[in-house]
């Protein structure tokens, strides 16, 4: 009976920290692009904010262009990069 304990707790140590890193890993991901997320959300804000008081004169054609191009570029690099199991 000691044998079988032992042996269980030996595979289930390891399955335990792997699933103590996966979830670290992921909160940790969760976190940095919510970050990402809101500084992108600021930056905006603050060029809207900084050209209506004119103190700054934006483009908000190129803006829009510059994104578009940019939104419509990263899933087609996502789907090629899933594509090719990468």
């Amino acid at each position: 009976m000691i044998t079988q304990t032992s042996a269980l707790i030996s595979l289930g140590a390891p399955l335990a920290g792997g699933g103590l890193l996966g979830f670290a890993a992921g909160f940790f991901l969760k976190k940095m692009l919510k970050l990402a997320i809101i500084a992108i959300g600021g930056i905006a804000l603050l060029l809207g904010f900084l050209e209506y008081h004119r103190w700054i004169t934006v483009n908000w054609v190129t803006v829009e262009n510059q994104t578009q191009s940019f939104m419509t570029l990263s899933p087609q690099g996502l789907r090629r990069h899933t594509a090719n199991g990468a």
